[in-house]
């Protein structure tokens, strides 16, 4: 039988913030790196702010609280909180993780739903040992990469 822990989210990472904002006239339909605002990509741009891996939450607007990974170098904005675990965990399954706990609960009741960072830094969370949470990505990696496969296959076909 495999022990969790409970931690607040801040506890286990060793980065998580927001991105810096980007003015608009430096992103374009092509360039180096992506830029990642809180809903995915928002264009590209000829430098980067983050190099590595993180979970990307969304923090502002319909769609926040969002989840996804990402692996490379990018620009990220204001718009996304970044993600990284401690050498004590892993932050794809971090990513897998955060994703099943709705935060957009967690947005202010206004006009424009947002998270802060110091929100989704105290939420708390249950993590496995690193050796587990390495299996359990794994796993779950794999399935993605069949699903993405079968998404292309569906999309030739309907082509």
């Amino acid at each position: 039988m495999v022990e969790y822990t409970k931690h607040e989210l801040k506890d286990v990472c060793k980065r998580l913030s927001s991105g810096k904002g980007i003015s608009s006239k430096l992103i374009g339909e092509k360039g180096l790196y992506p830029v990642y605002g809180g809903n995915g990509i928002r264009g590209y741009t000829e430098h980067s702010n983050f190099s590595g891996d993180c979970a990307i939450i969304g923090r502002q607007g319909a769609f926040c609280g969002n989840v996804r990974y990402f692996k490379g170098e990018a620009y990220m904005t204001e718009h996304a909180v970044v993600v990284c675990a401690d050498d004590f965990n892993n932050t794809h399954y971090l990513s897998y993780l955060l994703s099943t706990m709705n935060l957009g609960r967690l947005s202010g009741q206004s006009a424009q739903p947002g998270l802060s960072v110091k929100t989704l830094g105290i939420q708390e969370i249950m993590l496995p040992p690193l050796e587990y949470q390495y299996k359990v990505v794994a796993l779950l990696n794999s399935l993605d990469e069949k699903i993405a496969i079968n998404e292309k296959i569906n999309d030739n076909l309907a082509a």
